[in-house]
């Protein structure tokens, strides 16, 4: 009995103090021109300094390949605490290794993170490594309004059968009232799943009477098994 009691207040003790698995952080990369080759051979370098220095944190590598950041490169790490970003590995010397091998040859676009809405996503945490993502972001006038839409979104990935829907929210670094919904997909045929997305969410909006929706934007992702770090 004590030691339900202990576990109890434990996670009682945790949720009051944010402490959960929900954080994230993406940061988008845009090669120099004729760079491509070498920011991709560098990156990889620095992947290494990674994977030697036991960094516990995966790092998924995605290329943009729709949409106004064509070609850009997204970097992004899941499920973390905010505690997790006072115990990066060896920040310094990591910084030193991306000035040597990323650099040169590539420009930071923008560096966010976000927390991870997981009642309104497939999972508890974020694990897909799929080929393909869609990539939608949402301008919204007011988050917190947007809860009602976001289930019902969710009820509409599991009508079609959208196995990997993730749905995150600005914590940092941009808009705070902007949402990010990451769809994963094994092939181009099961992407198709996803081609009315934007119309059922203009649809849920609608119906719901919210008008909250400002703007979407959709871009797809392709995953660079080759560019990302799972320990």
């Amino acid at each position: 009995m004590k030691l339900y009691i202990f576990v109890f207040i434990f996670f009682i003790f945790n949720i009051a103090n944010g402490q959960s698995d929900t954080m994230g952080q993406f940061a988008i990369w845009k090669p120099k021109d004729g760079q491509l080759k070498k920011f991709e051979d560098g990156y990889k370098q620095h992947l290494g300094w990674h994977k030697n220095n036991k960094d516990p944190w995966s790092w998924y590598g995605w290329f943009i390949i729709s949409g106004q950041r064509y070609g850009q490169f997204v970097d992004a790490t899941f499920n973390l605490q905010w505690a997790d970003f006072d115990k990066a590995v060896k920040p310094s010397e990591d910084m030193a290794d991306n000035r040597i091998n990323v650099f040169p040859y590539a420009d930071v676009q923008t560096i966010f993170k976000v927390t991870h809405l997981s009642e309104f996503s497939t999972g508890k945490s974020f694990s897909d490594k799929l080929k393909l993502s869609r990539l939608l972001t949402l301008q919204v006038d007011d988050i917190d309004k947007t809860y009602d839409l976001l289930k019902k979104l969710q009820a509409f990935y599991e009508s079609k059968k959208i196995k990997s829907a993730h749905t995150f929210k600005i914590a940092d670094g941009g808009n705070l009232n902007e949402l990010i919904i990451i769809l994963g997909f094994a092939n181009w045929e099961d992407y198709a799943i996803s081609e009315d997305i934007l119309h059922e969410i203009r649809n849920i909006d609608s119906k719901l009477n919210s008008r909250m929706i400002k703007s979407i934007q959709s871009e797809t992702m392709v995953l660079r098994e080759d560019l990302s770090y799972f320990p």
